[in-house]
């Protein structure tokens, strides 16, 4: 019987886990809550390991900067708590096995890479839309994370310039999708403003009170493409994130990076919009593109297999 890869997606509020195999055939799923000390954290992953002894190597994906080749961390949001920290060698100690950590946005544009939407591709990027906005990028084929290991850290970008409040300047503050659903449920009075779905009726609806707030939404993600598309030039660019589950994000995104373009020459002739399309994977990416970037690192001679 051939055996799996323990792939781990490490995210704010849960644990995901699954066995993977070579050509990235799912066959067993699980989910935690994500613990808030960093002992407890540590337990839960050395124990997770240690309930697979018989896979053929660990990969995780996580939240923060990640030097990929050592498996050091720099614990970002909700694991902040966590500081820095090598993630690889603690692993690589209680499994003996190869070990992968790579950042949560990277495995994404990885899955999509391997098996998903920028397959075959030579450019591309996926920006995923929820708490803030996380993004990887794909140059001449290959994932590109920059001497640094922080490109496609776009929510870091200032797209306010004359906002008082800096933080608030930033793209991952204002084309946030979760103060979208929020501000969406607030104007049109839903009793859980956390009800994405339920938001989405409305905004399907075309309820002026919703649309409005989510065309402005989108204007801001289209206005994000368009800075990105004059930097980079891209092929093709995916949403992902829960909200890109809804045909009418993708579709009003394209036509945002339209009107921007009508509405000024510069934006028409020196920019092509890019191919917009939905991620092909949704909770999966993660657990995928964790994997591959294992699988792409013993292909590079990074380590042995066992």
């Amino acid at each position: 019987m051939q055996r799996h890869y323990l792939s781990i997606d490490i995210g704010g509020t849960a644990i995901k886990s699954a066995l993977i195999d070579h050509s990235g055939n799912i066959f067993k799923t699980a989910k935690t809550a994500t613990p808030t000390t960093a002992n407890a954290f540590l337990a839960i992953l050395g124990q997770l390991v240690r309930d697979h002894p018989d896979v053929r190597a660990v990969c995780v994906s996580v939240p923060g900067i990640v030097n990929h080749h050592s498996g050091q961390v720099k614990f970002t949001g909700a694991l902040g708590f966590m500081g820095e920290f090598n993630l690889a060698d603690y692993l690589k100690k209680i499994a003996q096995l190869p070990v992968y950590v790579g950042n949560d946005a990277n495995c994404a544009t990885l899955a999509e890479m391997w098996l998903g939407n920028l397959r075959g591709l030579n450019s591309g990027a996926v920006v995923t839309l929820g708490t803030s906005v996380g993004g990887g990028l794909m140059i001449n084929g290959q994932l590109f994370m920059g001497p640094h290991f922080r490109a496609g850290e776009i929510s870091a970008i200032v797209n306010n310039h004359d906002h008082a409040d800096i933080h608030e300047s930033t793209v991952g503050a204002s084309t946030s999708a979760v103060k979208m659903i929020k501000a969406v449920a607030t104007a049109c009075g839903l009793p859980d403003v956390k009800d994405g779905r339920r938001a989405f009726v409305e905004i399907n609806n075309h309820n002026p009170r919703a649309w409005d707030i989510f065309a402005a939404f989108c204007r801001r993600v289209a206005v994000l493409l368009v800075n990105v598309q004059a930097v980079i030039d891209l092929e093709r660019v995916l949403a992902g994130g829960g909200i890109s589950a809804q045909p009418v994000v993708v579709t009003e995104i394209r036509h945002q990076f339209q009107l921007l373009q009508a509405g000024d020459r510069r934006l028409h002739d020196d920019i092509i919009m890019p191919d917009i399309q939905k991620a092909k994977f949704g909770n999966e990416a993660n657990l995928l593109g964790a994997l591959y970037g294992l699988l792409l690192q013993v292909d590079k001679g990074g380590f042995n297999e066992q």
